[in-house]
């Protein structure tokens, strides 16, 4: 019973230790960044033919007292892909988040989430793409 509680005790202390590798690391501290889309948050592109794609641009900019970092950007299917801007965004500085709808195999009314990961407060900032696929006449 006691060797139990030793080697139980042994493998809770080295579970305790170890650190797993994520997407936030100190950069990711939160230091009064803040994050504002400059227009709407959620973009209606209307209808297209299925197959076309959609690229749109989210004007961002930081407004916060610290350096910006959005980590990641998650789109809510594969269909919709999102591009980050390439570094952190000091105070003040505006960038984009260029972001592209496939409708290849695709009907109806489409609503699609971008969500992006930042160390600004809210961590969490959603975007939104909605509109209407159209069949193709072939």
């Amino acid at each position: 019973m006691r060797l139990l509680f030793y080697i139980s005790a042994f493998f809770l202390f080295i579970s305790s230790c170890y650190k797993e590798d994520k997407a936030v690391n100190s950069s990711m501290i939160e230091n009064g960044a803040e994050i504002t889309i400059l227009g709407q948050e959620n973009v209606k592109f209307g209808n297209i033919i299925e197959g076309e794609k959609v690229n749109i641009d989210f004007r961002i900019k930081n407004t916060g007292k610290g350096d910006l970092i959005i980590s990641n950007a998650k789109a809510s299917c594969g269909c919709t892909v999102a591009q980050l801007p390439k570094n952190l965004l000091v105070p003040g500085e505006e960038g984009e988040i260029k972001v592209t709808f496939d409708s290849k195999n695709r009907i109806g009314e489409q609503r699609k989430k971008i969500t992006l990961m930042t160390n600004a407060n809210p961590h969490i900032k959603i975007l939104t793409i909605e509109g209407i696929i159209l069949p193709s006449e072939n």
